[in-house]
């Protein structure tokens, strides 16, 4: 081979290395992954100290620097290096093209175009460096590394500087974005009452990610009311925190899960001053598994009660004055469970004592399994189970005065309790539960938690039918079905998250899309668009759809409603064609489904939600969990001097 067929290799090899580069990582993903990387990672060492925190500010580093290592490799192969450092990355080229939660080409959005792609890219790539291996290099930068020593200085300083402050990872190319349009509404009346209150728990609409134990997602009062000029503030805790509850000092409480620990926190909502901090499980590594941690409430008495390890429902004091976070009961249900299931939820029983405020007074709570356990442990007996023949439990349930709602991976349950037996089923309702695990869901099931309405007399869930879900609504005496309607488009609908019941009008986003989850939303991608309004009559059951919203993305957030303002208050993520990851506050008017507001909450990776909840706290601030902690738009504007 010449001299000259080598040279011409060799810069057709450089060519095929910088497109490697452009493509297995969008630009701008590139360099919101340097700077939230490096960020994580000094947060993470500074105020966290958990290993898979610091893990991931590394593996988005990575990503960064091996973009830098391909176009480098193309800069020395194209001056005439022998090419063997650009032939050892290849096999992560490779792994980037064939792993999906690595999230391939992120400037294309259907991922088996990316992934073909990329392994023609890769092997081609391959192909050419070895045919011009055999001969020697004639010249290459002799200064390369330079650029390596630079990156690791640029990791060094961005992380110091993410260091001195509590807050999310600041990502540049959130300059670049819109910070969002339109204003609050005015304040109304709601024309129907709030839901009674759980004595047992904290007082709604603050003690559990749906807001009260009926499930109702609703609020009585307003949001913010400057969107435009209110801050937006946050906080960094390294895991998502999923439940955000207030308690009767209006301090904000929450369980922040990483991939492997579940941390508790006692907050200042005013300033995000973490007053309390404690680990307080372990979980095992799941993108995707709710259970020992994901879900929890607050009870009466201002304790945190959660199914720690999957197998242990444990009681958490939170200081009262003094905050601080210490056991105040662990009860062991792992002899009602069946192998290998976990406790997904857990909730205190209406009125398990005579008097609820007294101390001594024995708690009994229902706890629901993965593997369709429905057990009460606590009062003066050991716990005691019933299992729903294995049909799988992946969300939460509903307690009401006299029984509970539980969706399975089959049917919708009422179940009550007995003096000293297991749960009794009062009733079981089949619903459509389709042919498949749609992107974006959990498991192959209805993706809510259910949801008590009109005066307890309906209950209603979505099911997963094909090519079409529904909103299904029954009664509660019965089970028998009213209605059954039908959202979104066909072939693309999915919901993972609860209805709301704002009044007599169920709420519905469509999460379709959202698989692999977290990584589907970056470089500038989300999921089908989506949100419903379906109207019920509250004597009959029969609904029909009010409106629907086919411009909104909502990846996974809780969305909630505000009843005063009469707007369903979500988290939004628009498809972003230059690869840049904004993530939006979000107001929509409940009566049209028409925007109402949108306000930039922030970009990058640690702004994503991931099935953690919106919350609105006892001032109006409006607060939604993400990955890595949590943030903030404040009710009103900051007022000048």
């Amino acid at each position: 081979m010449g001299a000259s067929t080598v040279t011409r290799l060799r810069r057709v090899g450089s060519v095929l290395l910088v497109a490697e580069a452009l493509l297995v990582v969008a630009p701008a993903l590139v360099v919101s992954n340097f700077f939230v990387g490096s960020q994580i990672l000094g947060k993470s060492i500074a105020f966290v100290r958990i290993a898979d925190v610091t893990a991931q500010g590394l593996g988005w580093i990575a990503s960064a620097l091996l973009v830098l290592l391909l176009l480098l490799a193309a800069w020395r192969v194209g001056w005439g290096n022998r090419g063997i450092g650009a032939l050892v990355l290849q096999p992560a080229v490779l792994a980037m093209g064939l792993i999906p939660s690595l999230r391939p080409m992120g400037t294309l959005h259907h991922v088996s175009v990316g992934w073909l792609i990329t392994t023609l890219l890769a092997l081609t790539t391959t192909g050419v460096l070895i045919a011009s291996l055999r001969h020697p290099s004639t010249s290459a930068p002799s200064r390369w590394w330079w650029w390596i020593v630079a990156f690791g200085v640029g990791v060094t300083l961005v992380a110091a500087i993410g260091a001195t402050s509590r807050a999310l990872p600041a990502d540049p190319l959130a300059a670049v974005l819109s910070g969002g349009q339109g204003r609050a509404p005015l304040s109304g009346i709601p024309e129907t009452p709030p839901p009674p209150q759980n004595p047992q728990l904290a007082a709604n609409p603050w003690n559990s990610i749906h807001n009260d134990s009926w499930g109702t997602d609703s609020y009585w009062f307003d949001g913010p009311r400057q969107p435009a000029g209110a801050p937006v503030e946050s906080l960094f805790t390294g895991g998502d925190c999923a439940t955000i509850t207030f308690d009767s000092r209006g301090r904000l409480v929450t369980l922040c899960n990483t991939l492997t620990r579940v941390v508790a926190y006692v907050v200042d909502p005013s300033t995000l001053t973490v007053l309390a901090q404690q680990e307080v499980a372990e979980r095992t590594p799941n993108l995707t598994d709710f259970a020992g941690g994901g879900y929890f409430v607050l009870d009466s008495r201002d304790r945190i009660i959660f199914p720690a390890g999957g197998t242990t429902l444990r009681v958490l004091d939170t200081g009262g004055p003094s905050p601080s976070i210490t056991e105040a009961a662990a009860i062991p249900v792992a002899d009602t469970l069946l192998p290998d299931e976990k406790v997904t939820s857990v909730l205190p029983d209406w009125s398990p004592a005579a008097d609820p405020t007294a101390s001594d007074q024995p708690d009994r709570y229902w706890y629901v399994g993965s593997r369709g356990t429905v057990g009460i442990a606590g009062g003066d007996a050991e716990p005691r189970a019933i299992n729903l023949g294995g049909e799988t439990i992946e969300n939460s349930f509903a307690v009401t005065r006299d029984g509970i709602y539980v969706v399975t991976g089959a049917a919708l349950y009422r179940l009550e309790a007995t003096r000293d037996e297991p749960p009794a089923v009062t009733w079981r309702t089949e619903y459509d539960a389709g042919s498949r695990r749609k992107p974006g869901q959990t498991s192959r099931a209805s993706g809510t938690t259910p949801t008590v309405f009109a005066a307890g007399r309906l209950v209603a869930i979505t099911d997963n039918a094909d090519p079409q879900m529904n909103v299904v609504v029954a009664r509660t005496d019965t089970g028998a079905v009213t209605c059954r309607q039908p959202v979104f488009s066909a072939e693309t609908s999915a919901t993972e998250n609860a209805l709301i019941a704002a009044g007599n009008t169920l709420v519905v986003e469509n999460n379709y899309g959202y698989a692999p989850a977290v990584m589907t939303t970056v470089a500038g991608g989300s999921v089908e668009a989506g949100l419903s309004a379906v109207r019920v009559d509250p004597r009959t059951g029969s609904c029909e759809l009010q409106w629907q919203n086919e411009e909104i993305r909502i990846p996974s957030v809780v969305s909630k409603a505000s009843l005063t303002q009469n707007v369903v208050l979500t988290y939004s993520k628009p498809v972003q064609i230059m690869g840049t990851d904004g993530w939006y506050f979000t107001a929509v008017d409940l009566a049209t489904g028409a925007p109402s507001w949108t306000r930039l909450a922030g970009s990058g990776v640690s702004f994503n939600n991931h099935y953690a909840a919106a919350y609105l706290g006892p001032g109006g601030d409006f607060f939604v969990g993400t990955l890595n902690g949590l943030v903030v738009l404040r009710a009103t504007a900051t007022e000048g001097p």
